[in-house]
């Protein structure tokens, strides 16, 4: 998961890292820079959740 204000892994990185995780993919968590679970803590436990129902 990244943030959109997150200045070291960029969108590319994480593309990058999802694809080498069977089933991975990224997430955005607005409004969020280096601790997203307590920057936004509403939208990181809806993003947890919908992964955790995949797994």
């Amino acid at each position: 998961m990244q943030s959109n204000l997150a200045y070291l892994c960029e969108d590319a990185m994480a593309g990058r890292l999802a694809k080498l995780v069977p089933g991975g993919h990224t997430a955005t968590v607005p409004a969020a820079a280096r601790y997203p679970s307590m920057e936004n803590p509403f939208r990181f436990s809806a993003e947890l959740t919908s992964f955790l129902e995949t797994v």
